[in-house]
Order: C-alpha cells, then sequence, then structure tokens
C-alpha cells in the first residue's frame, strides 16, 4: 500500500489575487498525485472570488481572462501533474478590454 506523500508548490499572487490574500507569495501543502486543478481549487474554497473563476466549469480549462503559470510556462490545462517546489504564478493579462 503506498501511501501519497505530500509535496509543497509556491503560489506567487499579483495583481487583484495578492490583494485578495493579502500576500504576495503562499507555500499550499498538497498531495503528491494533485494537478494544477486541485490547487485552484484549493485556492477558491479558502479565499472565493476571482479564484473561482479561474477554471472554466464548463471545459475545465483554464479561463483565459486569467494568466496561470507552472515555473515560467504558461499553463491551460488544469489537469498538470504538479511536483514539489513548482512554482506557480497566478496574475491577469496585461492591456485586457
Amino acid at each position: 500500500m503506498k501511501e501519497s506523500m505530500s509535496i509543497r508548490v509556491r503560489v506567487v499572487l499579483l495583481a487583484n489575487f495578492r490583494e485578495i490574500v493579502g500576500k504576495r507569495e503562499i507555500v499550499e501543502e498538497i498531495d503528491s498525485d494533485s494537478t494544477l486543478g486541485h490547487v485552484l481549487e484549493k485556492l477558491a474554497e479558502k479565499y472565493g472570488r476571482d479564484f473561482q473563476k479561474i477554471v472554466d466549469s464548463k471545459t475545465g480549462v483554464i479561463s483565459s481572462e486569467f494568466l496561470v503559470s507552472i515555473n515560467g510556462r504558461i499553463a491551460r490545462d488544469a489537469s498538470i501533474k504538479l511536483n514539489n517546489d513548482d512554482i506557480l504564478m497566478l496574475t491577469i493579462p496585461a492591456g485586457g478590454g
């Protein structure tokens, strides 16, 4: 029986996400088999508001209204598996409508 290990990911918050949370960065401890979607869901439960809009509930993809990156690479797929020490960044694309 393999126990699920936990890993840590750093979440860097920019724009209104920083205002909502009141910090520039938080560390989330998650199961080692967690996906980007799991972390975003956890943040939505904790903080609500804009965090709930990041993943489009119909398609499961990250809404184009938001910019999410993992270790500097833009992510649109919420089912990407995360690794220990990954750095997620949440922000809003500059210059929107």
